[in-house]
């Protein structure tokens, strides 16, 4: 073999073969410059691709060849020999020029640019969202990346294709996603891969084969009585609107006096809202057309909680408060009240009367969430873990999980606009915390785990479900290391279904901002916990459980 000098670092030309050489059917790999390639001759000609196949890398000239079809028999993936293209998986293998001067047969191959390499990876990444095939998902995120995309960018071809085809608008694909991009924000080079992938998981699994909904034209309008009426199309139209014309602080108010005019979808209402604004913080103001009109469609259709009988009771006592004087009131530095917590842990009835006291005694919203926080976590340190083998059992680690969330999330929002909304959803929060008891109201309370620190790799420990040392891991620790480690084991595909991943994801988040915001280890030692012990994940199971006990009975389930 030898190799021609062309002038340029891009392009090495290699004389491969003899053409006498090479009979019909035969493969062979030979080196153009630092690449490998296949050499092929059929019936149609000489042709040469990449040997490795795209999927895993195994050489092609150690596959099949049938006519024109070369065939990788580590996986069965077919590529057309003239071309390159793939006619059975996932991409297409590269190809390359060849030449026959006087019998030589050469190769040429000129390496692309970075940027055009970005520009022939960005349709097939898309691809591979829109097939849910993470395989191809992963290579090009990787090779995106090594070759300068930004991040954001890679993220937002998810987070575009996802939005429209989301069909109540975006929920906790989105949540997930973003905080995957928060999380790939914070690393560098190629450790940026894998919570990017995820997210792109995130976003593309519900969606697979989902065709997008129309969205209608922008057009002025009063976005909460269109939100409060449930007509989506115009709310839809009404944020567009608004995203063309304010600014991100204005619609984020709107936004989050939308979310707190009910207890929207059981605390997922503010949590998407938070999410949504910080994908427009993070990646740009001029994704707010996208993003905008599908969090108005998902804001009008939240189921409204707050209307259903067991909250009757909370929302006559929230209709009686001035929350306008209550976001008056000045938070005390000095206010102390240790009995809070434990007050609205042990709460045998909605504690929202308790909680306005401490807001009038001078605790201040923040510190009230902050009560929210420390219990609900507390509640997760001490979740009987039996619950978690009750096939019938519809209730589980997952319903307790929104409690924090959600609490972050009202946090987020009073920092952002503090007034008569916020303190409206921190009270929701307090409404919040005290239903994510209502398993050990009618059944047990486990023993709180409350572990003296003991060293230990948190991410293995969590791997391999050893509860109590996690949590004893944690808290010797100390938070920033502890916070890495969630954030690793939440990354590491430890669940089997999507929902599962997106609340261990949105979990270690929230628990690092909360540990951050209280002061305390226990949002992270909860989180460990969450993490660590077992999740049944029952859901096929508890449906059909359902369904034979409402076609029999026609009751709902016992919530």
């Amino acid at each position: 073999m030898t190799i021609n000098d062309t002038g340029t670092d891009r392009t090495t030309t290699a004389h491969v073969a003899d053409l006498d050489d090479l009979a019909i059917g035969d493969m062979k790999m030979a080196k153009v410059g630092e690449r490998r390639v296949a050499v092929i001759r059929t019936a149609s000609g000489v042709h040469a691709l990449d040997n490795a196949c795209p999927h895993q890398g195994y050489g092609l000239v150690t596959g099949a060849l049938d006519g024109d079809l070369v065939t990788c028999q580590w996986h069965n993936w077919k590529f057309r020999a003239d071309t390159g293209e793939c006619v059975m998986g996932e991409e297409d293998v590269a190809c390359h020029r060849v030449d026959i001067c006087e019998g030589r047969v050469e190769v040429t191959v000129v390496e692309p640019t970075a940027e055009e390499e970005r520009e022939r990876l960005w349709p097939s990444l898309l691809s591979g969202i829109e097939s849910n095939y993470m395989g191809q998902v992963a290579r090009d995120t990787a090779r995106l990346l090594a070759n300068g995309a930004h991040p954001h960018d890679i993220a937002w071809v998810g987070f575009e294709h996802s939005f429209p085809r989301e069909e109540w608008g975006p929920g906790h694909a989105m949540a997930t996603a973003i905080d995957c991009l928060a999380f790939a924000d914070d690393r560098d080079g190629a450790d940026r891969t894998l919570p990017l992938v995820q997210g792109l998981a995130a976003l593309s699994e519900p969606t697979r084969g989902r065709n997008p909904r129309p969205t209608p034209d922008a057009a002025a309008g009063d976005l909460l009585a269109l939100i409060e009426s449930e007509g989506a199309d115009g709310a839809m139209a009404a944020a567009r609107h608004l995203a063309a014309t304010s600014t991100l602080e204005e619609t984020r108010r709107l936004f989050i006096e939308a979310s707190s005019m009910h207890h929207l979808g059981y605390g997922h209402g503010i949590i998407y809202t938070q999410k949504a604004f910080e994908l427009l913080e993070r990646t740009g103001w001029h994704h707010a057309d996208v993003v905008l009109a599908q969090l108005a469609l998902a804001t009008t259709w939240g189921t409204r909680e707050d209307t259903l009988p067991y909250m009757s009771g909370t929302v006559a006592a929230m209709r009686s408060l001035d929350f306008e004087a209550l976001a008056e009131v000045t938070a005390d530095p000095q206010w102390s009240d240790p009995t809070l917590v434990d007050d609205i842990l042990e709460a045998s009835e909605p504690p929202i009367a308790r909680a306005v006291a401490a807001l009038e005694a001078g605790a201040g919203v923040e510190r009230l969430l902050d009560a929210v926080s420390l219990a609900v976590s507390r509640r997760l340190l001490r979740y009987d873990l039996e619950v978690e083998y009750d096939l019938s059992e519809d209730f589980g680690w997952l319903d307790i999980t929104h409690g924090l969330t959600a609490a972050r999330a009202a946090r987020w929002a009073y920092r952002a606009h503090p007034g008569a909304a916020t303190v409206r959803q921190a009270m929701w929060e307090v409404w919040l915390a005290f239903d994510t008891g209502r398993m050990e109201r009618r059944s047990t309370v486990g023993a709180e785990l409350n572990p003296d620190a003991a060293e230990g790799d948190i991410a293995g420990l969590i791997r391999r479900g050893e509860v109590d040392a996690t949590v004893a891991a944690i808290r010797a620790a100390g938070p920033d290391a502890a916070g890495e480690a969630l954030i690793e084991a939440s990354l590491a595909d430890g669940a089997g279904s999507f929902i599962v991943v997106a609340h261990l994801i949105k979990m270690a988040k929230a628990s690092i901002e909360e540990a951050q915001a209280t002061g305390s280890d226990l949002p992270l030692l909860a989180t460990g916990r969450f993490l660590a012990a077992p999740r049944l994940e029952r859901f096929v199971t508890r449906n059909v459980g359902e369904a034979i006990d409402f076609v029999e009975t026609g009751r709902p389930p016992t919530r």
